[in-house]
């Protein structure tokens, strides 16, 4: 996949894209960027026309084109009118859940389905202390992110060592399935160098945790015809609680919660064929 920088209504928008049939918008988590979900796009590209933005702040998309969830679900449907595209199913990951959100609710009429994976709720994240610092001081979150970077590139370099790093941080039903799987290894090899590379988009970085710590209650549901959508879950996330996909299943009319026991926050790589198919298949009833 190529990305490119687009022009919209909305200002500049980075994407990729793969594949042919219905639409699906595959929204990537904090921080990230396009690249992020390419092994998602890859599984659903022989049945579907896969669109992979970054999000503003991160890769080649200004923040200018969106800061808040809001004028980021307005991006992603002005990405859909400078494609020509009238309808698509949305898919928000982890921190790609708000903006995902957003376009169920706001532009039900563009969105023929929604998937939520792993999914923050915005009102609902802790923000730690030592982020608030950082975001307090100008400039220290710049060197902070590039520090960080180059320590992750370091550990990079070393492949059993990484993927061991990398293997530590699943579920124990994950690591039972991922371990010794050469396809699963190569994803979570792939995510943790696009990870250290999207590190350094700062301002992806802070204008999402601004937004987390500014909002502490969420928008309710507008009325409307319903948004068929799925929730998945792992109940061993340490990075987003259940809790995240318990509101989400009761403030959605509808909505369906699968909640994935022994799994953590990364399962769209480490349980890859499972999730894959599990989301081919609600898109296919959509």
């Amino acid at each position: 996949m190529t990305p490119h920088l687009l022009s919209t209504t909305r200002g500049p928008v980075e994407y990729a894209e793969s594949g042919a049939g219905p639409a699906v918008l595959v929204v990537h988590g904090t921080p990230g960027d396009w690249q992020q979900a390419r092994a998602l796009a890859d599984d659903l590209a022989g049945s579907h026309r896969v669109l992979l933005p970054s999000r503003p702040g991160y890769g080649r998309t200004p923040l200018s084109t969106g800061r808040s969830p809001q004028e980021q679900a307005q991006a992603h449907v002005a990405l859909l009118d400078a494609l020509g595209i009238d309808r698509a199913a949305v898919v928000g990951i982890s921190g790609g859940g708000p903006s995902s959100r957003a376009v169920a609710a706001d532009h039900r009429d563009r969105c023929t389905a929604l998937v939520l994976c792993c999914a923050v709720a915005e009102h609902l994240v802790t923000v730690p202390t030592a982020t608030r610092l950082l975001g307090s001081v100008p400039a220290l979150w710049e060197v902070g992110a590039k520090v960080a970077s180059a320590r992750m590139g370091r550990r990079l370099r070393d492949r059993q060592a990484a993927l061991a790093q990398a293997l530590a941080g699943l579920g124990p039903a994950e690591i039972a399935i991922a371990s010794g799987d050469p396809l699963v290894e190569a994803d979570l090899l792939a995510f943790a160098h696009a990870r250290r590379r999207s590190m350094t988009s700062v301002a992806g970085l802070r204008n999402d945790f601004r937004w987390f710590r500014e909002i502490t209650s969420a928008d309710p549901w507008p009325p409307g015809p319903d948004v068929r959508t799925l929730i998945l879950h792992g109940d061993a996330d340490d990075v987003v609680p259940v809790s995240h996909a318990q509101y989400y299943r009761e403030s959605i009319p509808g909505a369906i919660l699968e909640v994935l026991p022994g799994v953590g926050h990364g399962f769209v790589l480490s349980l890859r064929r499972q999730t894959s198919a599990r989301l081919a298949a609600f898109l296919e009833e959509s």
